[in-house]
């Protein structure tokens, strides 16, 4: 996540396209990643947008996400009760059908893989070339 075009892409060309009534409130936010692998590595970024991760979503341990310690499931998937088997609530639809989209987890058995979610709910992972959507996490001020 922390040397990705995808970050730059969604902290400048996402961020950017937001009305100023919304991006003004966004506040940043510290957000870990791993670099995939299963040592003990993790990045620290500061971002006003972000990519989610696996934990983030249905509070699943990968055992190649070396920030499992570092974050939780968010309050709004806990409230939707995503789980693993319960994912209707994570699915995100493209004109009505749905879609894959990018988790900021990257895989641990290659360069150039990054976990997503898929159709079905649970994340699985693929090669970052492919296209597919986003949906960027943001903390607002109160």
């Amino acid at each position: 996540w922390e040397h990705s075009e995808m970050r730059t892409y969604v902290n400048s060309d996402i961020y950017n396209a937001l009305p100023s009534g919304l991006s003004s409130k966004i506040i940043d936010t510290t957000v870990i990643s791993g670099p995939g692998s299963n040592d003990n590595l993790s990045f620290t970024t500061t971002d006003k947008l972000y990519l989610l991760s696996g934990k983030e979503i249905w509070n699943y341990k990968e055992n190649f996400d070396t920030t499992q310690g570092y974050t939780r499931q968010l309050d709004y998937y806990e409230k939707k009760g995503v789980t693993t088997s319960n994912y209707a609530a994570a699915i995100k639809q493209n004109v009505g059908t749905d879609y894959y989209w990018w988790l900021r987890l990257a895989t641990f058995d290659n360069f150039y893989g990054f976990s997503i979610v898929g159709t079905g709910g649970f994340n699985s992972w693929t090669y970052s070339n492919t296209s597919y959507g986003v949906s960027p996490a943001f903390r607002l001020a109160e």
